[in-house]
């Protein structure tokens, strides 16, 4: 899948939060307890009113955890030439295209 600019800065927003509960363990018990004022307190600003915010600890590494996120919509995918090279000739209705180098770049960047 491809972000949009929202989605990019929503997921700088998402590693600053799991970077931050990898390194400080209180920081992580109190986003397990109650991620609203945890998360209030951590940017200094209140969140926006109508999302629920549901967290759990997938850091056991005997698992392998499986996110499901929300399914985007096929007009919300943008390609620039480099990412359209690399569909091989396109894609169907039913393809998504995942930008993991970008994912990998925004979690390397923010463990430096």
């Amino acid at each position: 899948m491809i972000l949009t600019e929202e989605q990019k800065k929503g997921q700088d927003v998402f590693f600053r939060i799991i970077a931050e509960a990898w390194e400080n363990d209180d920081f992580k018990k109190s986003l397990l307890k109650n991620p609203e004022k945890t998360l209030e307190a951590f940017f200094g600003r209140r969140l926006p009113i109508g999302k629920k915010i549901k967290v759990t600890d997938q850091s056991d590494p005997e698992f392998l955890y499986i996110n499901i996120p929300i399914k985007m919509q096929q007009n919300d995918q943008e390609l620039d030439e480099k990412k359209l090279d690399n569909c091989g000739g396109g894609t169907s209705a039913n393809t998504v295209i995942t930008d993991f180098g970008s994912l990998y770049d925004s979690l390397r960047d923010i463990n430096k």
